[in-house]
């Protein structure tokens, strides 16, 4: 019995692990949270249906554009989704490292590189905050 909770203790734990960096309470509208994301991660590639998930153009470590007509062996993107049906929102934000497979010529999926997310998501967060402080909202209901 004690090896069974101790088991089902470690598959508990080692569920909860997520992968990348959420930024949490964003009272930001959608819209607004939108423009500010793209601010920082330039004109998105990829744009969802609803206008929640936001993906980069590829771009370096340095989180320059890159280059089409450049030979390059690895390739960054930033995915940037925005979580929950009201506000506050949160924010989940994740850097993608892609490598090139010399047999193929094909960009291979490494993962999610943590120090640039990390990077990544406190640029986003100080320009949210930033944005925070000069938003004037009207409230509907208190409108005087």
């Amino acid at each position: 019995m004690k090896y069974l909770s101790a088991f089902l203790l470690l598959i508990f734990l080692s569920g909860c692990q997520t992968t990348g960096f959420y930024i949490e309470d964003s009272n930001l509208p959608v819209p607004e949270t939108r423009k500010v994301v793209a601010a920082i991660i330039g004109k998105p590639r990829i744009i969802s249906l609803n206008g929640r998930e936001l993906t980069s153009s590829f771009h370096d470590r340095k989180f320059e554009d890159l280059d089409e007509t450049k030979k390059i062996k690895a390739r960054y993107y930033t995915k940037v989704v925005i979580l929950g049906p009201r506000r506050p929102y949160e924010i989940s934000i994740q850097v993608t490292r892609e490598v090139l497979d010399l047999e193929t010529m094909t960009f291979v999926d490494q993962g999610i590189d943590e120090s640039l997310t990390m990077k990544r998501a406190i640029e986003i967060k100080r320009a949210l905050n930033k944005s925070l402080d000069t938003y004037q909202a009207v409230d509907a209901e208190e409108v005087f």
